[in-house]
């Protein structure tokens, strides 16, 4: 008999849910006797499985202390003894923070954003292959903590920093995090246990949050489930077969939908190298669960990002969001949910999760850069029809907003193949779209490298979304983390976008104000928020020509108010005359509405 590892790790007292599931991998222990010697621990479940390489033992700690519990597994003449630690919580729920409208989200990617002595960095000729590990790490991303906190934004969502101990197929490896091998430890790729608390903690003192990246819905296929699985329906099988998910989301909102096509969404494998998780099994429901708690206890993490949401067993991650919010009643979760309607995004939100994605905007922005503003469809009135459903949203300044992410083209797309009239006009294109997405009541999103025009399409590979951050790495003669690296282009960006996350983040006009919207008229979109600190207009001109802001037609909002300021600019606006906007031009005024 041998006992290999123990799920979780280690455990804590003072949870209110008191219950503790063990999963115990080992070999030989069929018929096996488990017991705990430890004060006040109770047995309420034992049972081995058939082939007697897992045990799962069900506990109750309440009654415990803080300390090394004694688990014995005893089978005829031989012991095995398991020290097992009770911890005390360092946080109570009630003193934890999480996500807030007030905050804004720099999603990045650990392997790409910058490496710190890195013994696992990718070699040199490695950095050729953008599908390759680059070496970026954790301790990179902590280096660079001040140029984040500079910038003004105020939480971090890395993706996924779990063990994916996946094998290279070619030029591909896992360097993306979301094919995990064991959740209950960091990927030596990126750095230790130690690493990522250290992080966390420091990310903390310099006020930005940190959002772990977590995937129930599969997992990698180098995970020692597949070779073992601890129950017989750990892993999805659709009539016996290994079948690939058919990718419509849909089906799992659809009242008309067929069994046969929401089962295959659900149950059908994400690619052929990432197995789907059986979440109606309770054990592996309990186990994850586990896992999360375990993690924000451990770690202190703010938030969780659950990758496929909707891919996943509806009914089981609804148990676990239950759960993990009757333990933390303020901890937030955003689900992914890709589907471009506001009504699928919307639909998630009528349960216990906190946030979804919000695609549909998604979409809207992007469709803004190439399209004139008319009086009803085209340009800004994308983003305008987007809002209208926002009586659909439980909440919907909590929605997650974005005008690009790590899956998709980046905003800019192939800029670097543009001509100079081209590029000046993205760049005003998403200066617009930025202004919009960080003043609606949304919580935004910002790709990393986006404050200094990083570029790229996913048409050869994702990975040329993922490149990595100039000067993160080894060649610094472009070290775009510091303005003296940075060419003209993109410091005139950094600083733009700087001075309005800035501004955002030292009021709660944004977070908490009401919101009104006016349709587009002569290309001239606004969006304007109101509360007790003041007022914010967002006025865009959505089109390739001149247009005029005309201050009359919006004076349910400006009030007697002769001048504002434009935040972006710090330059003085009339609002007692009309004023020309130049060709694809936002404005992000404050003022004090005189009644």
């Amino acid at each position: 008999m041998k006992i290999k590892r123990i799920d979780p790790p280690s455990w804590f007292v003072g949870m209110r849910d008191t219950t503790l599931q063990l999963m115990i991998a080992g070999e030989d222990m069929c018929d096996a006797a488990i017991t705990v010697r430890y004060p006040g621990a109770k047995t309420v479940e034992t049972a081995i499985t058939g082939n007697g390489e897992y045990a799962f033992l069900h506990l109750d700690i309440g009654d415990c202390k803080a300390g090394t519990m004694r688990i014995e597994v005893r089978k005829g003449n031989n012991t095995v003894t398991i020290p097992y630690t009770l911890h005390e919580r360092e946080t109570q729920p009630e003193h934890r923070q999480s996500l807030t409208p007030k905050d804004v989200i720099y999603l990045l990617m650990p392997d790409r954003f910058a490496c710190h002595k890195n013994k696992a960095a990718a070699e040199p000729e490695q950095h050729c292959c953008p599908d390759q590990w680059q070496g970026g790490n954790i301790e990179g991303i902590r280096r660079h903590l001040p140029y984040l906190a500079d910038l003004g934004v105020t939480a971090l969502w890395l993706t996924p920093v779990l063990r994916n101990n996946m094998p290279e197929t070619g030029n591909r490896s896992s360097y993306h995090g979301y094919a995990v091998t064991d959740h209950y430890a960091i990927d030596p790729h990126f750095g230790s246990m130690a690493d990522y608390r250290r992080l966390v903690h420091d990310a903390h003192k310099r006020g930005l949050k940190v959002v772990m990246d977590f995937i129930f819905n599969h997992c990698g296929i180098a995970h020692p489930w597949l070779r073992n699985p601890p129950e017989p329906d750990w892993i999805n099988h659709l009539n016996g077969r290994r079948v690939r998910t058919n990718y419509r989301l849909t089906t799992t909102v659809d009242p008309y939908a067929a069994d046969v096509d929401r089962q295959q969404t659900v149950e059908g494998w994400f690619v052929d190298t990432m197995p789907d998780l059986n979440l109606r099994n309770r054990n592996l429901l309990r186990y994850l669960t586990q896992c999360t708690i375990w993690w924000i206890e451990t770690a202190g993490i703010d938030a969780i990002r659950m990758d496929t949401f909707p891919y996943a067993d509806a009914e089981a991650m609804q148990q676990w969001l239950a759960t993990l919010h009757k333990e933390y009643p303020d901890f937030k979760v955003i689900g992914e949910t890709w589907v471009s309607h506001p009504a699928f995004s919307a639909k998630w939100q009528e349960g216990e999760l906190d946030s979804s994605m919000d695609f549909a905007l998604f979409e809207a922005f992007n469709k803004t850069k190439d399209e004139e503003s008319d009086e009803w469809w085209s340009g800004m009135n994308h983003i305008y029809h987007v809002l209208c459903y926002d009586y659909l949203y439980k909440m919907p300044s909590m929605t997650l907003a974005f005008i690009d992410n790590h899956d998709v083209n980046r905003f800019l797309g192939d800029f670097d193949t543009y001509d100079s009239k081209r590029r000046k006009h993205l760049v005003a294109s998403m200066r617009c779209a930025l202004a919009v997405l960080l003043t609606i009541p949304r919580l935004p999103q910002i790709y990393y490298g986006t404050e200094i025009l990083m570029y790229g399409t996913t048409g050869v590979s994702d990975a040329m979304v993922r490149q990595p951050f100039p000067g993160g790495f080894a060649d610094k003669r472009h070290n775009a983390f510091t303005a003296k690296g940075r060419t003209k282009e993109q410091n005139s960006m950094f600083n733009w976008l700087r001075r309005l996350l800035q501004w955002r983040k030292s009021n709660d006009i944004t977070a908490y104000g009401s919101t009104r919207q006016f349709v587009p008229r002569d290309g001239i979109y606004v969006v304007a928020r109101m509360h007790r600190q003041g007022n914010i207009m967002t006025i865009v001109n959505g089109n390739n020509r001149h247009a005029m802001f005309r201050p009359e037609h919006y004076s349910e909002i400006i009030g007697n108010a002769p001048t504002a300021r434009d935040i972006t600019t710090g330059r003085s606006f009339c609002l007692t005359r009309p004023t020309m906007m130049a060709p694809r031009r936002v404005a992000v005024i404050f003022f004090v509405k005189n009644d």
